[in-house]
């Protein structure tokens, strides 16, 4: 009779697709909470509950650069939380750009698959607030200055479904380039990459 008290722990070089996956989420998640914070302050993204006048514009500005910023850091997160022969922190600087200029149509369409889960939250966003409207006017405000009331827990509701399904569209691209990567070898001046 054989018993194991210490069973081997799973090794990253034996994470699955969907492993990796949740790894890269989980991170994403962690590192996006400014997008977070930004989508949870309605005075910066609504311009009827605007915090001053115009600043509403700047609002969505940052949502849309943090937004491809945390998409673009994820192949980044992804190696440093799911590494592989290939696909290290170290080496991603390097392995990314030469994936895009190496497999342009294979890059492009993993980016393709990104940019259709993030289109995706905003269609989500959509539903949730059609379903559960977070605004509306106020029936006692006079007719020539119209006061809006805004309902923080449908507001919030709607943000953090549309923060979920973005950082999904981050973790999904930079896991795919990984799927990619780790089934190449890569030369570095003639040396092989692991």
């Amino acid at each position: 009779m054989k018993i194991e008290l210490s069973p081997p722990r799973a090794t990253t070089d034996s994470l699955t697709f969907a492993g990796a996956l949740l790894r890269c989420y989980v991170a994403v998640l962690l590192v996006g909470a400014p997008l977070a914070a930004l989508m949870l302050t309605p005075g910066l993204l609504r311009s009827r509950v605007a915090l001053v006048p115009g600043i509403t514009a700047f609002g969505i500005a940052a949502f849309m650069l943090l937004s491809f910023l945390l998409i673009a850091v994820a192949p980044r997160l992804s190696a440093r939380v799911a590494p592989e022969a290939g696909w290290r922190p170290a080496l991603v600087g390097k392995v990314g750009p030469a994936l895009r200029r190496e497999l342009p149509r294979q890059w492009w369409g993993r980016a393709g698959e990104a940019l259709l889960i993030f289109i995706a939250s905003q269609l989500v966003g959509g539903f949730i607030a059609w379903l559960m409207p977070y605004i509306w006017v106020d029936p006692a405000s006079p007719e020539d200055h119209v006061v809006w009331v805004l309902h923080y827990p449908n507001y919030a509701t709607q943000a953090v479904s549309m923060y979920l399904v973005i950082c999904l569209a981050a973790a999904w691209f930079g896991t795919r380039l990984r799927q990619l990567a780790i089934g190449i070898e890569f030369v570095d001046n003639g040396q092989p990459v692991s």
